[in-house]
């Protein structure tokens, strides 16, 4: 019988082990495809929403843009607005009154001059075909046009009406407006390009860049111009032939790109490397997680496995499923009262104690109205300010369906003070339960509260709780929360009397 009985403890055993092993490789399994999806999930759904914020931003930018080197085109306007200014042609050999003719060109250079200063434009003038300038003209620009500056703005133009212009000879520190004025005129206006810094951000966070470039992806102005950026423009240039806007992204960045002049684009580049650097160290931390969870689940189903008294777990999960109330943690039944009359038989001379029945006042109504899922989250948070409310070292439980009881000790040696720590920690604990309400504004968890003081009141459990009871019946039937002590209340019932 012997052998026989050893033979099936360890058939027990040698079972146990293998589903502690199974066990583990299903963990394992669960836990590696569980981080994977998450991590696919994360990116896709982070990629999609860097897509569209880095699309929304590079729009507004965009427009900032458009409207900075638009103000240069509506001052123009402005100027084409003069007829006779427009009119004027100094390239024509036919006038005869030279002097008629300088007083036209002072005047139009007063006109164009003021225009320019009124936004420090550097160039502001009228180019003739016999490459007379009439306006203000930078040195700059001369050397850039060269000795036949017309021919060298016509060439630029190609037939076109108005062209944004920059990069000549690779200078990319002033922004040109080309407009006809005729066949034998061209107006040019320019602006350093340093004029529309403050159309970008001034300090953008690290991972993001700005740059505005040409067609042939030269960059006219940056901010934070990094390597990520400039292979994100490269990307961008490849898909400029079929349209614009355009946005894309791979694992390590989202670029998008418009156009804000006819041969000019603006770009914004969110750099995703760091971010996924931070992936991989959190799934490297999760991995260590799963390696030492995976030890603790080993070592446990070993120790189990080899327990010659397997029937012990099995045991001890009844009594506990019998003393413990597994909505709220609390003890509660035969445990619960066995544990106060432990104490109270085990407290020395002088102890002081109180013993508090707490009740839900409304518990009917929160059903009625809101169900069972409500009824137990308001025991939830009952229990939970009891339990923060009176620490470890007090007794904590549930005795009825809307009902807890409180064991504390407020033992000072000092009759006077321990009822004065009593009183203050009453008055907390309704301060406490009086705020408790339901979720998404459902209500409030009204509560009663009645006290019994050991020894003062009695030294026997059974004629405490009655006491504590009677108590409760009399705080049940104010408006708030209240903790009645039955003293007190025998007190008020004599002064009737």
């Amino acid at each position: 019988m012997k052998e026989k009985t050893a033979k099936d403890n360890a058939g027990v055993i040698t079972a146990r082990k293998r589903t502690g092993v199974v066990g583990i490789l299903i963990l394992a399994a669960a836990f590696v495809i569980t981080v994977v999806l998450a991590a696919v999930m994360i990116i896709n759904q982070n990629n999609r929403m860097s897509r569209d914020n880095i699309n929304t931003m590079n729009s507004q930018l965009t427009r900032s843009v458009q409207n900075r080197l638009k103000k240069l085109e509506d001052i123009t306007t402005r100027v084409f607005q003069m007829r006779d200014y427009v009119k004027y042609n100094a390239a024509d050999e036919s006038r005869t009154n030279e002097y008629e003719a300088l007083k036209k060109e002072k005047e139009i250079s007063e006109f164009l001059v003021y225009m320019s200063t009124a936004d420090n434009y550097n160039d502001f003038c009228f180019l003739y075909s016999n490459n007379h300038v009439v306006g203000r003209i930078s040195k700059t620009t001369n050397e850039m046009l060269g000795s036949s500056a017309y021919n060298s703005a016509d060439t630029y133009l190609k037939g076109r009406n108005s062209l944004w212009l920059t990069g000549v000879n690779n200078d990319f520190s002033r922004l040109y407006y080309l407009h006809r004025v005729s066949d034998s005129a061209v107006f040019i206006g320019s602006m350093f390009t340093e004029s529309i810094r403050d159309v970008f951000p001034e300090a953008p966070a690290k991972h993001l860049s700005f740059v505005l470039t040409d067609d042939n992806g030269n960059v006219i102005f940056s901010v934070n111009n990094t390597d990520t950026a400039q292979e994100a423009l490269k990307t961008l240039k490849s898909e400029w032939s079929d349209s614009e806007p355009v946005t894309v992204d791979c694992l390590r960045y989202a670029a998008s790109s418009s156009k804000c002049a006819e041969n000019w684009h603006v770009i914004t580049v969110s750099d995703f490397s760091d971010r996924n650097t931070r992936y991989l160290r959190i799934l490297v931390y999760c991995s260590v997680i799963l390696v030492a969870a995976l030890a603790a689940v080993l070592f446990t189903s070993v120790v189990y496995a080899s327990s010659k008294m397997p029937d012990n777990i099995i045991y001890r999960e009844q009594y506990n499923a019998k003393s413990v109330d597994r909505l709220t943690g609390l003890m509660m039944n035969e445990a619960l009262e066995n544990a106060i009359v432990d104490r109270i038989d085990r407290c020395i001379n002088g102890t002081t104690m109180v013993l508090l029945l707490v009740k839900i006042k409304n518990y009917e109504l929160i059903n009625e109205n809101y169900g069972e899922k409500a009824v137990e989250e308001a025991l939830v948070k009952v229990a939970d300010a009891l339990k923060e409310h009176y620490a470890e070292k007090n007794t904590v439980g549930r005795t009825g369906e809307n009902e807890f009881a409180v064991l504390a000790d407020f033992t000072d040696f000092n009759l006077f003070k321990a009822y004065e720590k009593i009183r203050d920690n009453a008055k907390q604990l309704e301060a406490a339960l009086d705020k408790l309400e339901l979720d998404n504004e459902r209500g409030m968890i009204t509560c009663a509260v009645g006290a019994s003081v050991y020894p003062d009141d009695n030294d026997d459990y059974d004629v405490l709780c009655e006491n504590a009871r009677a108590a409760l019946e009399e705080s049940a039937k104010a408006r708030i929360c209240k903790c009645v002590f039955y003293k007190d209340m025998k007190d008020k019932e004599a002064e009737k009397k």
